[in-house]
């Protein structure tokens, strides 16, 4: 990032500017006054979403202070003393207004995850915190708790030669009406350094380090991106293990899944708002009832990822069994 473009950051444009840069993700045409190297360059597209740099004059609290986050279906605001604050208008503008100064990587890190998270989830999606892959045309999605190793599993499956449709943030749209798909989201993965070097995915350029996490890093993918909307066919709940085995979960057992994993639950019931309280239960049973899901424990060792990718390939390739 070059001085001219951190100057922008640190003296935000008036509101009126006119946006810059043409991105893609989620299913969206995006706008944008902020430089997104994340994002899939999308010239010409007319704007679904307008991600704006706003300066209200406010006073941010010192770095050390706790954030301030409100939800609403109308409108969900959230400020990081280390990074800025973020206004989410539903169901298509962002206003950013970052702590003078700061570095732009670190403003991308909660504008690409929980503050799009919250515009995706107000236009209707419904959120799983996981990632997904295109294996072999099939849409696969790993859920599990931190830790667990869902991009570090997704990254074996890349190194495969398999395709990324997300990491982090799985948005699914069209549940209610009987369709649902995930929506792609941009070529990047976050992989703690030990996992990095041993998957060696080909073809990957390492971003900036975020200050805030200390374990993950962010690495964007030269190839192996899968920029095309699929329905949900499996999703695999990680369970750290000596061993490779799977079970399968009924539909009772998948719908208590999708509601643990809901991405929506990180910001606990403050960010259940009416609407969404109300359209959690129709999608719950809805991706429940047309999805196949299971347990899958994943061995502790990372030379053994090979596996596990040969394993859920051999799965995928079986008729229906889940119940």
């Amino acid at each position: 990032m070059n001085n001219a473009t951190l100057a922008t950051i640190a003296q935000p444009p008036a509101a009126s500017t006119v946006p810059v840069t043409r991105y893609r993700a989620f299913g969206l045409a995006i706008a944008s006054d902020i430089e997104l190297p994340e994002l899939v360059e999308a010239p010409g597209a007319c704007a679904d979403l307008e991600i704006r740099l706003v300066d209200t004059g406010r006073t941010f609290p010192p770095p050390e202070a706790e954030g301030e986050f409100r939800f609403g279906d109308d409108e969900c605001f959230l400020l990081y003393p280390q990074i800025g604050a973020f206004r989410v208008l539903p169901p298509g503008r962002i206003e950013v207004e970052p702590v003078p100064g700061v570095d732009p990587g670190l403003v991308c890190f909660p504008l690409l995850g929980p503050v799009i998270a919250l515009l995706l989830q107000a236009r209707g999606a419904f959120l799983l915190h996981g990632s997904a892959l295109n294996v072999g045309g099939k849409a696969v999605c790993f859920l599990g708790d931190k830790g667990a190793g869902k991009s570090t599993t997704a990254g074996a499956f890349l190194r495969a030669g398999h395709s990324l449709l997300t990491d982090d943030i799985v948005a699914i749209e069209g549940l209610e009406n009987g369709q649902g798909g995930i929506l792609p989201a941009f070529p990047q993965v976050k992989l703690t350094r030990e996992a990095s070097t041993s998957l060696a995915l080909p073809e990957v350029r390492e971003r900036p380090k975020v200050p805030i996490v200390l374990y993950k890093e962010r690495f964007l993918l030269g190839q192996g991106f899968a920029q095309e909307r699929m329905p949900p066919d499996l999703f695999l709940l990680l369970h750290r293990s000596d061993h490779l085995g799977i079970q399968w979960l009924d539909p009772k057992e998948r719908m208590k899944a999708f509601l643990r994993f809901s991405y929506g639950t990180r910001f606990g019931m403050r960010g259940i708002t009416p609407t969404i309280a109300a359209r959690h239960p129709r999608q719950c049973p809805a991706l429940a009832h047309r999805t196949r899901a299971a347990i899958l424990s994943v061995p502790h060792d990372l030379s053994r990822l090979s596996e596990v990718v040969t394993f859920v390939e051999r799965e995928l390739s079986r008729p229906d069994t889940a119940p």
